[in-house]
């Protein structure tokens, strides 16, 4: 690696943990914390911050320009000279329809800082992948039985992996950070590409390319207990709940499979790799707690439910019954 690559890593770097403190600060409410100021305290890491922050300098610019603080001074005269008056249900109507005029103008002067609109909703049915192509330029795969809630605004590229499967190709953007949020785990990127898979109460967070950091969906009571965490290409964060994060090493090759139809496993066991083939099959498949930690290691043909059944009873000590709604349980031959 040259100097000037090692340069530009590190910058990259920089910028994603800037964009991940903006996100944490602004839902934590706050202004600041130790762990931001301590942060902070590399010059390096401040001009990061300030890269990242520029856009919300001019809101905060144009929130007292004179066209604003005119719509400003005339809504409150409005609301005075109304005062002395009942607030009934229409007056109420009314006072609220003018608030909300006065948010829409305002986000016209402001170059539409505070235009927000409603989160929209993609899905995929049983045995159906989806690329979904944003307006950034970055896109979303979505494997089988997946769902993905997509908001954009001037200030952030904000998602929801609800259930199943995605991987995020995300386009370059410094000062607009793109957050994907999947249960307890936010990450935070400004240009990469990853995989979040929504795996049983585990969320698995696997870097492809470039830089992400991930930090607590929500505040905690122990902020310290919670960091945030910076993944390099090729690692993978496993959250669960009630255990601490942990980082480990991961085959883009077996994380990627799925996109071309495939699951790969190797030496993973039973139960987690059953959930990932369920997600193609009209029932899910259930195993029991006596074979749930077999290990199984291949790659099957996702959808192909029978031949994977075939496959694990012949190499691993268990056996298909019949349960109840037509599901498959597997269970130990012992």
């Amino acid at each position: 690696m040259t100097r000037s690559t090692a340069r530009d890593e590190q910058a990259m770097r920089r910028l994603a943990e800037a964009a991940a403190w903006r996100v944490r600060l602004a839902e934590d409410d706050l202004e600041t914390s130790e762990a931001f100021e301590a942060w902070m305290a590399d010059p390096a890491n401040e001009a990061a911050w300030d890269q990242v922050q520029a856009p919300w300098r001019e809101v905060g610019e144009k929130a007292t320009s004179p066209q604003l603080m005119a719509l400003r001074a005339g809504a409150l005269g409005r609301a005075r000279r109304q005062g002395s008056r009942v607030a009934t249900p229409w007056f109420s109507r009314q006072i609220a329809a003018g608030l909300a005029a006065f948010v829409v103008l305002g986000a016209g002067v402001g170059g539409s800082y505070w235009l927000a609109t409603q989160p929209q909703v993609y899905r995929t049915t049983l045995g159906e992948r989806r690329v979904i192509p944003l307006a950034d330029g970055s896109k979303v795969s979505l494997d089988s039985g997946s769902e993905i809630r997509i908001r954009y605004t001037k200030e952030a590229r904000k998602l929801v992996l609800v259930s199943g499967q995605a991987r995020f190709d995300v386009a370059h953007d410094v000062q607009r950070p793109f957050s994907v949020t999947a249960r307890n785990q936010t990450v935070v990127a400004t240009g990469t590409a990853f995989n979040v898979d929504l795996l049983g109460p585990k969320v698995l967070v696997t870097l492809i390319e470039g830089h992400v950091v991930v930090l607590p969906a929500r505040p905690t009571a122990h902020p310290k207990r919670a960091p945030v965490v910076e993944l390099k290409a090729g690692q993978e964060l496993i959250s669960a709940p009630a255990t601490p994060p942990q980082v480990v090493q991961a085959s883009l090759d077996r994380t990627t499979a799925w996109e071309s139809g495939q699951l790969a496993f190797k030496d993973e066991p039973l139960a987690s790799v059953a959930e990932r083939v369920s997600r193609y099959a009209a029932e899910p498949i259930v195993v029991a707690p006596d074979a749930a930690g077999l290990r199984v290691s291949g790659v099957f043909k996702a959808g192909d439910v029978d031949t994977f059944v075939d496959v694990v009873t012949h190499y691993l000590p268990v056996r298909a019954a019949n349960g109840e709604n037509g599901r498959i349980v597997l269970q130990s031959n012992g």
